[in-house]
Protein backbone atom coordinates (compact mmCIF):
# COMPACT_ATOMS: atom_id res chain seq x y z
CA UNK A 1 0.00 0.00 0.00
CA UNK A 2 1.00 3.64 -0.89
CA UNK A 3 -0.10 6.55 0.87
CA UNK A 4 0.33 9.56 -1.16
CA UNK A 5 -0.42 13.16 0.61
CA UNK A 6 -0.72 15.83 -1.73
CA UNK A 7 0.68 19.61 -1.13
CA UNK A 8 -2.09 22.13 -0.85
CA UNK A 9 -4.21 20.22 -3.03
CA UNK A 10 -7.21 22.55 -2.89
CA UNK A 11 -5.18 25.46 -3.48
CA UNK A 12 -3.21 24.50 -6.80
CA UNK A 13 -6.29 23.03 -8.84
CA UNK A 14 -6.43 24.94 -12.25
CA UNK A 15 -9.46 26.43 -13.02
CA UNK A 16 -9.05 26.20 -16.72
CA UNK A 17 -8.50 22.15 -16.67
CA UNK A 18 -11.30 22.62 -13.85
CA UNK A 19 -13.92 24.10 -16.68
CA UNK A 20 -12.70 21.85 -19.60
CA UNK A 21 -13.48 18.80 -17.21
CA UNK A 22 -17.00 19.78 -16.20
CA UNK A 23 -17.44 20.32 -20.10
CA UNK A 24 -16.81 16.51 -20.53
CA UNK A 25 -18.53 15.59 -17.80
CA UNK A 26 -21.82 17.36 -19.59
CA UNK A 27 -22.30 20.61 -17.62
CA UNK A 28 -23.71 22.82 -19.79
CA UNK A 29 -22.15 25.99 -20.76
CA UNK A 30 -24.15 28.25 -18.85
CA UNK A 31 -23.13 26.13 -15.52
CA UNK A 32 -19.50 26.61 -16.57
CA UNK A 33 -19.60 30.19 -17.35
CA UNK A 34 -21.41 30.56 -13.75
CA UNK A 35 -18.64 28.31 -11.85
CA UNK A 36 -16.28 30.60 -14.00
CA UNK A 37 -17.23 34.02 -12.36
CA UNK A 38 -17.44 31.98 -8.83
CA UNK A 39 -13.68 30.89 -9.15
CA UNK A 40 -12.59 34.02 -10.73
CA UNK A 41 -11.66 38.03 -9.62
CA UNK A 42 -10.96 36.64 -6.06
CA UNK A 43 -8.36 38.21 -4.01
CA UNK A 44 -6.41 37.26 -0.96
CA UNK A 45 -4.67 39.90 1.66
CA UNK A 46 -1.90 38.98 4.31
CA UNK A 47 -2.56 41.27 7.81
CA UNK A 48 0.03 40.55 10.43
CA UNK A 49 -0.22 42.72 13.58
CA UNK A 50 -1.37 46.11 12.01
CA UNK A 51 -0.25 45.90 8.53
CA UNK A 52 -2.19 44.40 5.42
CA UNK A 53 -0.71 43.98 2.26
CA UNK A 54 -1.65 44.85 -1.00
CA UNK A 55 -4.45 42.64 -2.52
CA UNK A 56 -2.79 39.40 -4.47
CA UNK A 57 -5.18 37.85 -7.20
CA UNK A 58 -5.61 34.30 -6.71
CA UNK A 59 -5.31 32.64 -9.73
CA UNK A 60 -5.74 28.93 -9.25
CA UNK A 61 -7.30 26.75 -6.22
CA UNK A 62 -11.01 26.60 -5.10
CA UNK A 63 -12.54 28.19 -2.21
CA UNK A 64 -12.63 26.25 1.10
CA UNK A 65 -15.29 25.89 4.09
CA UNK A 66 -17.71 25.90 1.14
CA UNK A 67 -19.84 22.70 -0.58
CA UNK A 68 -18.97 23.69 -3.73
CA UNK A 69 -14.93 23.56 -2.94
CA UNK A 70 -15.12 20.21 -2.00
CA UNK A 71 -17.25 18.82 -4.95
CA UNK A 72 -15.25 21.09 -7.69
CA UNK A 73 -12.00 19.25 -5.97
CA UNK A 74 -13.73 15.90 -6.35
CA UNK A 75 -14.76 16.38 -10.07
CA UNK A 76 -11.05 17.37 -10.36
CA UNK A 77 -9.84 14.15 -9.22
CA UNK A 78 -12.78 11.79 -11.07
CA UNK A 79 -10.65 11.00 -13.33
CA UNK A 80 -7.88 9.89 -11.48
CA UNK A 81 -8.28 6.19 -11.34
CA UNK A 82 -7.89 5.98 -15.01
CA UNK A 83 -3.91 6.90 -14.63
CA UNK A 84 -3.55 3.11 -12.90
CA UNK A 85 -4.00 -0.43 -13.12
CA UNK A 86 -4.39 -1.46 -9.53
CA UNK A 87 -6.58 -0.61 -6.70
CA UNK A 88 -6.82 3.16 -6.26
CA UNK A 89 -8.82 4.57 -3.30
CA UNK A 90 -9.99 8.12 -2.89
CA UNK A 91 -11.40 10.04 -0.09
CA UNK A 92 -11.00 13.64 -0.66
CA UNK A 93 -7.36 14.05 -0.92
CA UNK A 94 -6.41 11.33 0.40
CA UNK A 95 -5.31 8.80 -2.04
CA UNK A 96 -4.05 5.50 -1.88
CA UNK A 97 -2.67 2.68 -4.06
CA UNK A 98 -2.67 -1.05 -3.15
CA UNK A 99 -1.41 -4.35 -4.86
CA UNK A 100 -1.90 -8.05 -3.30
CA UNK A 101 0.35 -10.68 -4.77
CA UNK A 102 2.16 -13.44 -3.21
CA UNK A 103 5.88 -12.08 -4.48
CA UNK A 104 7.04 -8.90 -3.20
CA UNK A 105 8.74 -8.76 -6.45
CA UNK A 106 5.60 -8.57 -8.12
CA UNK A 107 4.60 -6.33 -5.29
CA UNK A 108 7.39 -3.63 -6.57
CA UNK A 109 6.82 -3.85 -10.45
CA UNK A 110 3.33 -3.11 -10.11
CA UNK A 111 3.45 -0.78 -7.69
CA UNK A 112 6.56 1.48 -8.88
CA UNK A 113 4.42 1.45 -12.48
CA UNK A 114 1.65 2.54 -11.32
CA UNK A 115 3.03 5.28 -8.85
CA UNK A 116 4.95 6.44 -11.45
CA UNK A 117 1.41 6.51 -13.68
CA UNK A 118 0.29 8.36 -11.07
CA UNK A 119 2.83 10.79 -10.90
CA UNK A 120 2.82 12.10 -14.30
CA UNK A 121 -1.04 11.97 -13.55
CA UNK A 122 -0.69 14.75 -10.79
CA UNK A 123 2.03 16.77 -13.11
CA UNK A 124 -0.22 17.19 -16.22
CA UNK A 125 -3.28 18.39 -13.43
CA UNK A 126 -0.70 20.86 -11.85
CA UNK A 127 -1.23 18.90 -8.52
CA UNK A 128 2.12 18.14 -6.49
CA UNK A 129 2.47 15.07 -3.89
CA UNK A 130 4.58 15.75 -0.80
CA UNK A 131 7.96 13.66 -0.76
CA UNK A 132 8.80 14.78 2.65
CA UNK A 133 9.33 12.85 5.70
CA UNK A 134 6.48 11.22 7.06
CA UNK A 135 4.53 11.86 4.25
CA UNK A 136 4.13 9.90 1.14
CA UNK A 137 4.97 6.36 2.63
CA UNK A 138 4.65 2.86 2.03
CA UNK A 139 3.14 -0.62 3.96
CA UNK A 140 3.81 -4.50 3.22
CA UNK A 141 1.16 -6.46 4.98
CA UNK A 142 1.41 -10.05 5.87
CA UNK A 143 1.22 -12.30 8.47
CA UNK A 144 3.21 -12.59 11.16
CA UNK A 145 5.54 -15.25 10.26
CA UNK A 146 6.78 -13.74 7.09
CA UNK A 147 6.71 -10.08 7.75
CA UNK A 148 10.12 -10.68 9.36
CA UNK A 149 11.51 -12.48 6.30
CA UNK A 150 9.96 -9.76 3.42
CA UNK A 151 12.40 -7.41 2.40
CA UNK A 152 11.83 -3.65 2.65
CA UNK A 153 9.76 -2.25 -0.54
CA UNK A 154 11.84 -0.78 -2.93
CA UNK A 155 9.20 2.05 -4.25
CA UNK A 156 10.40 4.86 -5.72
CA UNK A 157 9.49 7.80 -8.58
CA UNK A 158 13.33 8.92 -10.21
CA UNK A 159 15.55 9.51 -7.92
CA UNK A 160 13.04 9.83 -5.11
CA UNK A 161 12.73 6.58 -2.84
CA UNK A 162 9.16 6.31 -0.55
CA UNK A 163 10.06 4.83 2.88
CA UNK A 164 8.29 1.70 4.29
CA UNK A 165 6.84 2.23 7.63
CA UNK A 166 5.89 -0.57 10.03
CA UNK A 167 2.31 1.04 10.55
CA UNK A 168 0.69 4.10 9.31
CA UNK A 169 -2.36 6.33 9.83
CA UNK A 170 -5.29 6.34 7.51
CA UNK A 171 -8.54 8.16 7.58
CA UNK A 172 -7.68 8.43 11.42
CA UNK A 173 -7.35 4.33 11.69
CA UNK A 174 -4.00 3.16 12.38
CA UNK A 175 -3.34 0.10 10.36
CA UNK A 176 -0.05 -2.12 11.27
CA UNK A 177 1.72 -4.48 8.87
CA UNK A 178 0.00 -7.61 10.47
CA UNK A 179 -3.06 -5.91 10.60
CA UNK A 180 -3.38 -6.86 14.36
CA UNK A 181 -5.22 -3.86 15.48
CA UNK A 182 -2.90 -3.57 18.33
CA UNK A 183 -1.76 0.29 17.51
CA UNK A 184 -5.37 1.11 17.07
CA UNK A 185 -6.56 -0.26 20.38
CA UNK A 186 -3.59 1.32 22.32
CA UNK A 187 -4.62 4.74 20.58
CA UNK A 188 -7.94 4.54 21.97
CA UNK A 189 -7.18 3.61 24.95
CA UNK A 190 -5.00 6.24 24.82
CA UNK A 191 -7.74 8.98 23.91
CA UNK A 192 -10.41 7.46 26.37
CA UNK A 193 -8.23 7.84 30.18
CA UNK A 194 -6.72 11.09 28.51
CA UNK A 195 -10.77 12.58 28.14
CA UNK A 196 -11.88 10.39 31.73
CA UNK A 197 -8.75 12.39 33.51
CA UNK A 198 -10.30 15.76 31.62
CA UNK A 199 -13.83 14.96 32.86
CA UNK A 200 -13.04 14.06 36.51
CA UNK A 201 -10.81 17.83 36.72
CA UNK A 202 -14.67 18.94 35.96
CA UNK A 203 -16.18 16.90 38.23
CA UNK A 204 -17.34 19.51 41.06
CA UNK A 205 -19.25 21.47 37.78
CA UNK A 206 -21.03 18.08 35.89
CA UNK A 207 -24.59 16.85 37.10
CA UNK A 208 -25.05 13.25 36.54
CA UNK A 209 -27.12 13.61 33.19
CA UNK A 210 -24.15 16.00 31.73
CA UNK A 211 -21.72 12.90 32.55
CA UNK A 212 -23.36 10.68 30.78
CA UNK A 213 -23.94 13.59 27.75
CA UNK A 214 -19.99 13.77 27.56
CA UNK A 215 -19.01 10.68 27.85
CA UNK A 216 -21.47 9.88 25.03
CA UNK A 217 -19.76 12.70 22.83
CA UNK A 218 -16.48 12.70 23.91
CA UNK A 219 -15.60 9.01 24.96
CA UNK A 220 -17.76 6.70 23.06
CA UNK A 221 -16.95 7.68 19.36
CA UNK A 222 -13.59 6.20 19.86
CA UNK A 223 -15.28 3.07 20.58
CA UNK A 224 -17.09 3.13 17.57
CA UNK A 225 -14.60 4.44 14.87
CA UNK A 226 -13.45 1.76 12.69
CA UNK A 227 -14.40 -0.73 14.74
CA UNK A 228 -14.70 -3.63 12.74
CA UNK A 229 -11.63 -3.35 11.35
CA UNK A 230 -9.77 -3.50 14.22
CA UNK A 231 -11.07 -5.30 17.18
CA UNK A 232 -11.86 -8.76 15.75
CA UNK A 233 -8.45 -8.80 15.47
CA UNK A 234 -7.07 -7.70 18.85
CA UNK A 235 -5.65 -10.22 21.53
CA UNK A 236 -8.13 -10.98 24.16
CA UNK A 237 -5.50 -8.69 26.41
CA UNK A 238 -6.00 -5.27 24.87
CA UNK A 239 -10.11 -6.35 24.85
CA UNK A 240 -9.89 -6.84 28.65
CA UNK A 241 -8.14 -3.22 28.57
CA UNK A 242 -10.90 -1.80 26.55
CA UNK A 243 -13.57 -3.15 28.90
CA UNK A 244 -12.00 -1.79 31.85
CA UNK A 245 -11.62 1.50 30.06
CA UNK A 246 -15.56 1.67 29.36
CA UNK A 247 -16.01 0.74 33.04
CA UNK A 248 -13.97 3.52 34.40
CA UNK A 249 -16.87 5.82 32.39
CA UNK A 250 -19.43 4.23 33.70
CA UNK A 251 -18.06 4.32 37.61
CA UNK A 252 -17.52 8.60 36.55
CA UNK A 253 -21.11 8.73 35.02
CA UNK A 254 -22.73 7.06 38.33
CA UNK A 255 -20.23 8.59 40.73
CA UNK A 256 -19.50 5.23 42.01
CA UNK A 257 -15.68 4.16 43.53
CA UNK A 258 -12.89 3.31 41.96
CA UNK A 259 -12.96 -0.57 42.57
CA UNK A 260 -17.42 -0.61 42.54
CA UNK A 261 -18.23 -3.95 40.68
CA UNK A 262 -20.19 -3.48 38.11
CA UNK A 263 -23.52 -5.80 36.72
CA UNK A 264 -25.92 -5.47 34.06
CA UNK A 265 -28.03 -3.25 36.19
CA UNK A 266 -25.34 -0.12 35.72
CA UNK A 267 -25.11 -0.72 31.76
CA UNK A 268 -28.89 -0.76 31.89
CA UNK A 269 -28.84 2.76 33.65
CA UNK A 270 -26.32 4.73 31.20
CA UNK A 271 -28.21 2.81 28.53
CA UNK A 272 -24.78 1.37 27.04
CA UNK A 273 -23.63 -2.24 25.88
CA UNK A 274 -20.15 -3.95 27.52
CA UNK A 275 -17.82 -3.13 24.54
CA UNK A 276 -17.88 -6.61 22.90
CA UNK A 277 -21.87 -6.17 22.36
CA UNK A 278 -21.32 -2.73 20.92
CA UNK A 279 -18.92 -4.05 18.07
CA UNK A 280 -21.60 -6.75 17.24
CA UNK A 281 -24.35 -4.28 17.22
CA UNK A 282 -22.11 -2.26 14.97
CA UNK A 283 -21.63 -5.34 12.91
CA UNK A 284 -25.58 -5.90 12.56
CA UNK A 285 -26.36 -2.59 11.95
CA UNK A 286 -24.09 -2.67 8.78
CA UNK A 287 -26.00 -5.80 7.38
CA UNK A 288 -29.32 -4.40 8.37
CA UNK A 289 -28.34 -1.34 5.86
CA UNK A 290 -27.34 -3.20 3.61
CA UNK A 291 -30.93 -4.94 3.79
CA UNK A 292 -32.32 -1.74 3.91
CA UNK A 293 -30.56 -0.11 0.99
CA UNK A 294 -29.02 2.86 3.09
CA UNK A 295 -25.09 1.77 2.46
CA UNK A 296 -22.60 2.93 0.53
CA UNK A 297 -22.20 1.05 -2.95
CA UNK A 298 -18.76 -0.56 -1.63
CA UNK A 299 -20.86 -2.79 1.19
CA UNK A 300 -22.06 -5.07 -2.40
CA UNK A 301 -18.45 -6.33 -2.00
CA UNK A 302 -18.88 -7.43 1.41
CA UNK A 303 -22.56 -8.95 1.17
CA UNK A 304 -23.86 -11.46 -1.55
CA UNK A 305 -27.47 -12.62 -1.56
CA UNK A 306 -28.48 -16.01 -1.98
CA UNK A 307 -29.98 -16.80 -5.20
CA UNK A 308 -33.26 -17.13 -5.78
CA UNK A 309 -35.01 -20.46 -5.77
CA UNK A 310 -38.87 -22.01 -6.51
CA UNK A 311 -39.05 -22.37 -2.98
CA UNK A 312 -39.15 -19.07 -0.90
CA UNK A 313 -40.02 -18.85 2.94
CA UNK A 314 -40.79 -15.48 4.68
CA UNK A 315 -36.99 -15.11 5.53
CA UNK A 316 -35.58 -15.64 2.06
CA UNK A 317 -35.43 -11.91 1.70
CA UNK A 318 -32.81 -11.72 4.01
CA UNK A 319 -29.97 -14.95 3.53
CA UNK A 320 -26.70 -13.68 2.14
CA UNK A 321 -24.10 -16.18 1.33
CA UNK A 322 -21.84 -16.44 3.82
CA UNK A 323 -18.40 -16.93 2.64
CA UNK A 324 -15.65 -19.88 2.79
CA UNK A 325 -13.82 -19.89 5.84
CA UNK A 326 -10.32 -20.76 4.77
CA UNK A 327 -7.93 -18.68 7.11
CA UNK A 328 -8.87 -17.62 11.21
CA UNK A 329 -8.64 -14.16 9.82
CA UNK A 330 -11.66 -14.54 6.93
CA UNK A 331 -13.73 -15.57 10.22
CA UNK A 332 -12.43 -12.12 11.84
CA UNK A 333 -13.80 -9.64 8.32
CA UNK A 334 -17.21 -8.20 8.64
CA UNK A 335 -18.40 -10.23 5.66
CA UNK A 336 -18.48 -13.29 7.71
CA UNK A 337 -19.17 -11.69 11.57
CA UNK A 338 -21.88 -9.84 10.60
CA UNK A 339 -23.68 -12.17 8.56
CA UNK A 340 -23.13 -15.03 11.73
CA UNK A 341 -24.39 -12.63 14.40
Amino acid sequence: MILIDLQKAFDTINHDILIKKMAFLGFSEATRNWFKSYLSNRKFIVHINNSSSEPGNLLCGVPQGSILGLLLFLLYINDMPQAVTCDLLLYADDTCLIFQHKDIIEIEKVLNKNFSSLCDWFVDNKLSIHFGEDKTKSILFSSKHKVKKCKPLNIHYKNINIKQYSKVTYLGCILDETLSGESMALHVINKINSRLRFLYRQNRYLSSPLRRLLCNAMIQPFFDYACNAWYPNINKKLKTRLQAAQNKCIRFCLKLGDRSSLKSEEFEKINWLPVQERISQCSLCSVYKFFSKNSPDYFEELYFPVEETAIQTRFSFQKLTIPRRKTNIRLKSLSYTGLSL
